[in-house]
């Protein structure tokens, strides 16, 4: 059976396969204030890796060992951070992607080392699509701050965060200097939606500690009402967001709910 090159080296770069056998990755990112995801940027090429860190924070307290001279350290849980996804996105617009050839040609031709003023006259501006990825660390006008994402590959959820790193690299470039192939580095921070800590249960518990969007038309009495049914309570989620005036709150704030702990 003969090997289809176009295909495999598309495969490699992620683009899938051209017959339509792999699903593109997707970032969907809210617009406005309805915990929706209701934007979509579609990857040009789908990533061939992504990592996903977190940390684990930890304090060591010198313990002296009863009986001798000898001092081990005690370790005590602080907390544990937000995982961090990295991802590298790979764009090329040097050929034209009106047909599946070209896309396979593209993504075989990025393999081999190119002059980067070498690309075609007819090529596109490669920022058409790199600049929707770019915008995601731009704040939004109605939500004052940047939005929250949703990565998912096919039928796979991979990740929600915020996006905290960007960083643009142009490869490849016209005659008059338009760039037409990139790859940009990201890093997203995990970031609970209050769904998703629904499905956990935090909602339904003032003991643990959890994160609250500020909506339109809130007090910090009503959060603390929803939160703590006591919305005498207001001062706990002052203190923890360092808020020295409770009337001066924003929405698309994230606020820090902090637990209630017996007395």
């Amino acid at each position: 059976m003969a090997l289809n090159k176009t295909n495999l080296s598309a495969e490699i770069l992620g683009a899938g396969n051209l017959n339509g056998g792999l699903e593109k990755l997707v970032i969907r990112y809210e617009t406005r204030h309805t915990g929706v995801c209701d934007g979509k940027i579609k990857a040009l090429f789908n990533p061939n890796e992504f990592t996903i860190s977190r940390a684990v924070n930890w304090k060591s307290k010198p313990v002296a060992s009863v009986g001798s001279r000898s001092v081990y350290a005690r370790q005590e849980f602080l907390r544990s951070a937000p995982k961090t996804l990295s991802i590298t996105l790979f764009f090329d617009t040097y050929e034209a992607r009106d047909s599946g050839l070209a896309l396979g040609q593209a993504a075989r031709d990025s393999l081999i080392p190119t002059n980067p003023f070498t690309a075609s006259p007819g090529a596109t501006d490669v920022r058409a699509y790199t600049d929707k990825i770019v915008a995601l660390a731009d704040i939004n006008t109605e939500l004052h701050r940047p939005p929250w994402c949703r990565l998912e590959w096919g039928k796979v959820e991979l990740f929600t965060g915020v996006l905290t790193s960007l960083t643009e690299k142009y490869t490849m470039f016209m005659p008059d200097g338009r760039p037409v192939r990139a790859t940009l580095d990201c890093s997203f921070v995990q970031f609970v939606t209050n769904s998703f800590a629904a499905k956990r249960g935090e909602l339904h518990s003032a003991d643990v500690p959890k994160t609250r969007l500020v909506r339109r038309h809130d007090t910090l009495q009503s959060i603390a009402a929803e939160e703590y049914d006591d919305p005498t309570l207001w001062r706990h989620i002052a203190q923890a967001n360092e808020i020295v005036n409770p009337r001066a709150l924003s929405p698309g704030t994230m606020l820090i709910i902090p637990a209630l702990r017996p007395a």
